[in-house]
């Protein structure tokens, strides 16, 4: 993620829940399907291109309307394993 260090704040769940309906629709506009929030705040995502740049410009841009760093994991790797809700 540009600018991001590894001291900037991750979002936590209510950050991200505060923020469904725009997070929804900039999914939707980067491509991606099937967003879905853990309980620590991190959004799961299908993403249909294999190069990840969907959820590249997903994750920026969510970082943006949140204001911290929104941890965004595809459906197609161990870690998105677990609970998560629709968003």
């Amino acid at each position: 993620m540009s600018r991001a260090i590894i001291n900037d704040r991750r979002a936590s769940w209510s950050d991200v829940d505060r923020r469904r309906s725009e997070l929804r629709r900039v999914a939707a506009e980067c491509g991606l399907t099937d967003v879905r929030l853990r309980d620590d705040g991190a959004l799961i995502v299908h993403a249909i291109d294999h190069g990840y740049r969907s959820t590249g410009r997903f994750a920026v841009a969510a970082a943006g309307l949140v204001g911290a760093y929104v941890h965004v994991i595809t459906d197609d790797v161990p870690a998105a394993g677990g609970e998560a809700v629709p968003l």
